[in-house]
């Protein structure tokens, strides 16, 4: 929607809904903008409220060009089916090439569609994965990996634990930091 002289460098959609109290304004990460606004509001202040803002949204469209999608998140069951075999197979292939080096016992491997971690460790030796990790760079899929690995071994943060993890990843520190992004 664009109204009045001044011309927006950003579309937006206006929903209404009834149980709005005030306009707010969503910028998503592939840079739609929507605005919410209660069912009394007019159209013409929802615009002097977007152009008002506009700085703001810009900044935050811009910023999250610059940044990769998350990936955590809330995905379709569809997406899940679709690479779950792929993300199975390629888990299935780091854990054999960094056990090699820990010598480990693992019980199963599991892959699922999990809303905030990329994966898990039990204590019966259980290794839970998200199948979104065949989205990530390698590196991060490596380090996701030996993570849960040492967790067989260390099923706690300690200082014993991150020794564990930097016998294979040393630059572990860096690619936690880089993994929040996604």
């Amino acid at each position: 929607m664009s109204l009045g002289a001044q011309k927006l460098s950003f579309e937006y959609t206006v929903r209404s809904t009834l149980r709005a109290r005030n306009l707010r304004i969503s910028v998503k990460h592939d840079g739609s903008v929507v605005i919410t606004k209660p069912r009394f509001v007019p159209n013409l202040v929802v615009h002097s409220f977007v152009k008002k803002h506009s700085s703001w949204i810009e900044a935050r469209i811009t910023e999250f060009a610059s940044k990769p999608a998350p990936l955590l998140g809330k995905q379709s069951r569809r997406d899940f089916v679709e690479h779950k075999e792929r993300a199975r197979a390629r888990v299935h292939e780091l854990v054999l090439k960094w056990n090699k080096h820990y010598k480990l016992p693992v019980n199963t491997i599991s892959i699922g569609n999990q809303k905030s971690r990329w994966g898990s460790c039990s204590s019966k030796k259980n290794l839970n994965f998200n199948y979104k990790i065949i989205f990530l760079p390698v590196e991060l899929q490596d380090y996701i990996v030996v993570h849960e690995l040492c967790h067989l071994k260390e099923l706690n943060h300690s200082e014993r634990f991150w020794n564990l993890v930097t016998e294979s990843i040393p630059n572990h520190k860096l690619l936690r930091a880089e993994l929040k992004k996604y």
